[in-house]
């Protein structure tokens, strides 16, 4: 599979790790136990121990099988971590998500420790179990191609080793636009800004909202994808990077901070760069961004605003009126293709700034078939604004409570409309669950360092 193969660049490592997954569906001898089976023409109905319908097999460490029950997402490429997503079921029947990945040598911990301090969140997913892909015997790392495959090439002081790990986790959600109502929908957003302030509260900050990071089981919202998540101090509610997040949903005040913080002749070619995390590489920017609570409130509005726009029914249906352009900062980074990281950073927040300025643009692209949520739209927005008027002292820094207070008052007067297929029936009204206390019990945290009001 990799004889006589050269390694000249990271590139290479991405193609033969490739080669090397992919080989994992073919019934050769000696292929190693841990990595993933995916079955094929030939190997149907030869595991008579894997469960109905399942379209491959994994095992952990401990030798317990899992069937794999369908692919769930899969990234672009080894360097945006390689993360494969399944759908598996264990011999009792109980469903998981199982998420494999390459995540750097350094990190090798970090979203399994930040699961357990997150364990009893209602609306986080649950950490099952975690372990190691061995290859060959040994963990599997980037570092032994590395090593076998570029003996006689120079040192590449680029190189990061990635070590293949699992994640097993419960409940194995739908993504978030298979709601099946509005009112599951408005819910769902509800439930995260309770769970993202029990976060904070365990010392958690999410750092990166965006519509891939929820997920929708039985009607409830889940939180995934902690592995950027910072642990925050003790006694603190922010943090402090180069700045992170993916790109259409960073919050205003992070992309004006990277924009200051970056030298105006940054040439940082961003167009082989899946748009993502750690966006701002160490050696352009000055000096460290604080990140806040607000932030990421931010970008859950943002989330909420895409989802308000792009959706015309339940279950992923797309609003006639959908384009691109509806979002105006996403459509604007698509159009730059390959740009300085300045230009980037410039064009999505000049374009975000004017549209949560705008006093009725959010509302006019609101869908139809969410027409309901326009007022909740422009409250949040208004929120949103307060936080970045031109005139600093005028800011007033958005808090859990506060879109709480103008979730929780949408939810208890909104009525879900029964879908019929005889409009001329009339609709009929159906009742919703109360709305859940906001949040657990609050633990005294000193807030963000920047000097803003508090909106109560």
């Amino acid at each position: 599979m990799l004889e006589n193969t050269t390694v000249s660049s990271l590139a290479d490592i991405d193609r033969l790790l490739c080669d090397r997954i992919s080989s994992a569906g073919v019934p050769v001898g000696g292929l190693p136990r841990t990595l993933v089976h995916m079955c094929h023409a030939a190997c149907n109905g030869t595991h008579d121990n894997l469960v109905d319908g399942a379209i491959g097999w994994v095992q952990d460490n401990k030798h317990n099988v899992y069937s794999i029950m369908a692919l769930l997402w899969k990234s672009r490429g080894f360097f945006c971590k390689g993360t494969i997503c399944y759908r598996v079921r264990n011999k009792e029947g109980v469903e998981y998500a199982l998420k494999d990945c390459w995540v750097e040598e350094s990190k090798k911990m970090h979203e399994p420790t930040v699961l357990r301090m997150l364990k009893g969140i209602p609306n986080v997913v649950e950490l099952i179990d975690d372990w190691d892909v061995y290859y060959e015997g040994q963990p599997d790392c980037t570092a032994r191609i590395h090593k076998e495959y570029n003996q006689d090439q120079r040192d590449d002081t680029a190189f990061c080793n990635r070590l293949h790990r699992r994640i097993l986790l419960s409940p194995c959600g739908e993504p978030l636009s298979q709601f099946n109502s509005r009112m599951e929908l408005i819910t769902a957003f509800h439930q995260f800004v309770i769970a993202h302030r029990a976060m904070i509260e365990r010392r958690v900050l999410h750092g990166d909202l965006s519509p891939n990071n929820f997920v929708i089981y039985k009607g409830t919202g889940y939180f995934i994808d902690l592995d950027h998540a910072a642990i925050l101090p003790v006694d603190m509610t922010s943090t402090y990077s180069p700045g992170t997040g993916t790109m259409p949903y960073i919050s205003i005040h992070i992309l004006q901070s990277m924009m200051d913080m970056t030298f105006p002749d940054a040439n940082t070619n961003l167009g082989d760069i899946e748009p993502g995390k750690d966006i701002a590489p160490a050696n352009d920017v000055q000096r460290l961004i604080e990140h806040k609570p607000s932030d990421d409130l931010e970008s859950l509005f943002y989330t909420f605003f895409e989802f308000v726009t792009k959706y015309g029914g339940p279950r992923g249906e797309l609003s006639p009126s959908w384009t691109r352009d509806s979002l105006p900062w996403a459509s604007a980074y698509e159009a730059l293709g390959k740009a300085n990281l300045r230009g980037l950073l410039s064009t999505c927040c000049f374009a975000k700034l004017g549209v949560v300025m705008h006093p009725t643009f959010m509302v006019k692209m609101t869908s139809n078939y969410l027409a309901a949520f326009r007022p909740l739209v422009q409250q949040w927005q208004t929120l949103v604004y307060l936080a970045n008027k031109p005139d600093e002292r005028e800011r007033i820094e958005t808090t859990h409570e506060k879109v709480l207070e103008i979730l929780a008052a949408f939810i208890n007067t909104y009525v879900e409309i029964a879908p019929t297929t005889n409009p001329s029936a009339g609709s009929a009204s159906i009742s919703h669950p109360p709305i859940p206390e906001a949040g657990p019990s609050k633990l005294p945290l000193r807030r963000s360092t920047r000097n803003l009001k508090k909106s109560r």
